[in-house]
């Protein structure tokens, strides 16, 4: 599947700020290897985990990182995040994209 998102559209432009943003390229990147959690992120990345969980906030906001709920190493709830797809598309003009990918 592929994330498609008019140009002019909030979701577009949060996802060119996170694909601007060092540490957002980098957990995209992360993601597209495997799901992770925030902890997992953030260790592999020697990231702060408040910084993880802000970028990962708006990549998921934006719709192209979702999440979903595990049981974690000592049988506590957590989060999984993964990439919704690996390609991205924005359309510059013409006619306009649904909210999810059409």
């Amino acid at each position: 599947m592929t994330n498609k998102f008019d140009f002019d559209s909030w979701q577009a432009k949060m996802i060119a700020l996170e694909i601007a943003n060092e540490v957002g390229r980098a957990i995209l990147k992360n993601l597209s290897e495997e799901p992770k959690t925030a902890s997992q992120i953030a260790k592999s990345l020697s990231i702060p985990l408040p910084t993880i969980l802000y970028h990962l906030s708006r990549l998921e906001e934006a719709g192209i990182v979702g999440s979903k709920k595990a049981l974690g190493k000592r049988l506590r709830e957590v989060k999984v995040y993964s990439v919704t797809s690996i390609d991205i598309v924005f359309r510059i003009g013409g006619e306009k994209y649904g909210q999810e990918g059409d």
